[in-house]
């Protein structure tokens, strides 16, 4: 088969989407089949794995590219991002340019203009609204991923889906009030999650869980000897960060681990607390006592994967806050809402004294390991041509 995978793509710093679409695409290689891989100029997509077909990436808000490149990862870095309150999906996609019209209408042309020409049998949105469009024009299957609260039930914003609606009446296809519902509409929604979690994830839903190869981990081992922070690109000033990592250091007695802020090392109560841009998780979370993530969805799925308790800071974005939330019914973690670092110390501190708060851990992760991950998705897809 034949299937392009076309990621969201955002001018700030949100490597979610092209990491799962790096993952998707890797597993239909390795069946066989022949993948290409959408990208953008925007920061996120980088080493891909299949051939690429570049696409324009969207300005934030509209504005002119000139502006957008400079401004918003100037906000990111000041930590400006986590002070607006962010109510949806919708309003993400609102936010990142995905729903202006002229911009909306640019990638929707020349998506279809790639699918006409190459044909592929199935098109794969990793969150990507203008390639459900484009699919749907050219008679192309779309399936894609999704989740609870990316559907329009759980938060929508109707209001700033109008030239979505343009676009759908000029090309005679139907307008529905929110975007979202164009998401939804896929043949497939593959949830990188779990009824657990997510259990009312919308209509045409398979959840897959865990979409990488699940860590071997061993619950009992006494070489958990660090804490892992990282709050977002954006969420909090790095500063903020850093005294989180250098308060769980004392309260804990461990070396912690910061990512996504400057490098440095710095003393704390006999300890270190390293600090980086990026760090490797695989190699830092086997060790992990505690996480301190900002709920985002692959932030949280390592944290689980690892069997590490997490505290989960979500700040005022609406998907980490349904994260959060999903943490501590599951008994997997706790919650801290403002991202105060006395507060989120006291957090990781209780986690680790108070086992019973993450005692749901065992339990999900077999959850989510049994569904299937990316062999799953992958199943699914090659019966599309059957359908």
């Amino acid at each position: 088969m034949k299937i392009l995978v076309v990621p969201m793509l955002a001018r700030s710093q949100m490597g979610g989407p092209w990491s799962r679409a790096q993952q998707i695409a890797r597993a239909f290689l390795s069946r066989g089949h022949e993948v290409t891989l959408a990208w953008g100029d925007d920061g996120n997509c980088v080493d891909p794995v299949s051939a690429t077909f570049e696409i324009p990436v969207p300005s934030p808000l509209g504005l002119p590219e000139a502006i957008a490149r400079h401004t918003f990862p100037l906000a990111s870095r000041l930590g400006l991002m986590g002070r607006k309150p962010v109510h949806s999906f919708e309003e993400v996609l609102w936010l990142t340019g995905s729903l202006d019209y002229r911009y909306s209408r640019a990638v929707v042309e020349k998506l279809r203009d790639f699918i006409w020409t190459w044909r592929p049998d199935v098109v794969y949105s990793e969150f990507n609204l203008a390639a459900v469009i484009a699919a749907r024009a050219e008679g192309i299957p779309c399936v894609g991923s999704g989740s609870q609260p990316t559907t329009a039930a759980y938060a929508s914003n109707p209001q700033k889906s109008a030239g979505i609606r343009r676009l759908l009446r000029e090309m005679g296809m139907p307008a529905p009030a929110s975007s979202l519902t164009i998401l939804e509409g896929m043949k497939r929604r593959f949830i990188p999650s779990c009824p657990s979690l997510e259990p009312d994830a919308g209509k045409q839903t398979i959840y897959c869980g865990f979409l990488g190869e699940v860590p071997t981990v061993d619950s009992c081992s006494t070489d958990r000897d660090c804490a892992v922070v990282y709050l977002g690109s954006g969420s909090v000033p790095a500063g903020v960060a850093v005294r989180v990592g250098r308060q769980i250091s004392s309260a804990l007695g461990c070396d912690v681990y910061v990512a996504g802020v400057p490098e440095a090392v710095y003393a704390a109560a006999g300890h270190k607390v390293h600090c980086a841009p990026r760090l490797n998780f695989a190699e830092l979370l086997p060790r992990a006592r505690v996480m301190v993530n900002h709920g985002g969805q692959n932030s949280m799925m390592d944290a689980l994967a690892y069997q590490v308790p997490q505290v989960v800071v979500p700040g005022r974005v609406f998907e980490r806050q349904f994260n959060a939330n999903a943490v501590e019914r599951t008994r997997c973690g706790l919650s801290v809402r403002a991202p105060k670092p006395a507060l989120i110390a006291e957090a990781a501190r209780r986690l680790v004294d108070e086992t019973s708060l993450s005692d749901g851990l065992v339990r999900l992760r077999d959850e989510l390991s049994a569904l299937g991950g990316t062999e799953r998705i992958v199943r699914e897809v090659e019966e599309i041509r059957y359908l």
